[in-house]
């Protein structure tokens, strides 16, 4: 028996207008047609409104955006944030990372039909996004990470109050990890399936997590460090079976290295000043930043005309697609499906990201 299945986005973790349209032969997947819709994206309109736009491309990689689009205007200006805006930039995205890979983590399991691992994995991703807010202050205060520094500062009793939550997060999702890792159910469901081999990562050119858990050994806050990076070393985590499995453990451990990263930039926290200054106008030419945002590289080249931004644009890690999507679901059963899509942790917020 053949027939055609159309899925839609049904989770948090599946962002953006993505659809999977798959044909079906004996419960098997025997094709599959990508498809996205992208939304026009609005022009900028001047600098306050061009920092606004940067950092609400994506919902959940705000940070990674503006400090992206922040270095590369530091780039271009030859100057460098002081050393404090570089760690609490560093928490921040790392604070990000964490919520992104935990909102990931928790779709999985709610997939899985493990609705207790997923509270649990909500829980904590609802305590990290507390800490990005404590860091962060009121939500319309603007994009924190600005060029040259940042837009507010943490007190001393915030910086303790943060510091605590992110001990008590980072126990937490250990013992998490610790209990899930070995589960004979979690084993079954995710252990060679949605198979993605090293090769296949470097044929689409694919970055981050996904090319993590398939064993390639890269990551631009270790290759090319950047602001604090440069200080507060992550560890290199990466898997090799590069199946559901792998994803999973992978982005397990990577949010509670964030969390340990972020507190380990808060202890020493250094003195000074929280911004760099300024000119009132950018010289004529262009500057290039690469981060690495919860997905994989983020690129970014701004350029300015001589008195202002003139134009930038945004070249985010690959994500899933019509190739890929063939290739990880090839021969999937149908059951496996959705679990096999949402362990590639697919966003299409980032797509086409410019502005003139």
């Amino acid at each position: 028996m053949s027939y055609t299945l159309t899925l839609e986005p049904a989770a948090a973790a599946w962002r953006g207008p993505q659809q999977l349209v798959l044909k079906v032969a004996a419960e098997r997947v025997a094709d599959v047609e990508y498809r996205l819709d992208l939304p026009t994206r609005p022009r900028a309109a001047g600098k306050p409104a061009l920092l606004q736009e940067v950092a609400r491309i994506c919902p959940t990689c705000t940070h990674a955006h503006s400090l992206a689009f922040s270095l590369a205007v530091e780039s271009l200006l030859g100057r460098d944030a002081p050393p404090r805006a570089a760690r609490l930039r560093l928490v921040a995205a790392e604070l990000e990372r964490a919520v992104s890979h935990l909102v990931t983590l928790d779709a999985i399991f709610v997939t899985m039909g493990m609705t207790h691992l997923a509270a649990s994995l909500a829980g904590l991703r609802d305590t990290a996004a507390q800490g990005m807010a404590l860091l962060a202050g009121a939500p319309d205060g603007g994009a924190l990470i600005l060029p040259g520094g940042l837009r507010r500062d943490l007190s001393d009793d915030e910086r303790l109050g943060l510091r605590q939550l992110l001990s008590g997060a980072s126990r937490r999702l250990y013992q998490l990890a610790d209990s899930v890792i070995d589960q004979r159910l979690i084993l079954a469901r995710t252990v060679e399936v949605g198979v993605l081999s090293g090769s296949a990562v470097t044929q689409f050119g694919l970055h981050g997590p996904l090319a993590r858990a398939s064993g390639i050994t890269e990551d631009v806050r270790l290759d090319t460090p950047y602001g604090a990076y440069g200080d507060l070393s992550p560890q290199l985590i990466t898997q090799e079976s590069g199946d559901v499995y792998a994803r999973l453990v992978l982005l397990l451990l990577e949010a509670l290295e964030s969390l340990k990263l972020s507190d380990r930039a808060l202890e020493d926290l250094p003195d000074g000043p929280l911004s760099a200054q300024m000119p009132a106008s950018l010289p004529e030419g262009e500057g290039v930043a690469t981060v690495e945002a919860p997905r994989g590289a983020l690129r970014y080249r701004v350029e300015s005309d001589g008195r202002r931004i003139s134009g930038y644009q945004a070249d985010p890690s690959p994500q899933l697609d019509r190739l890929l999507a063939r290739t990880i679901l090839s021969r999937a059963a149908l059951d496996d499906v959705v679990l096999i899509a949402l362990s590639t942790d697919p966003c299409s917020a980032c797509q086409g990201a410019s502005g003139e």
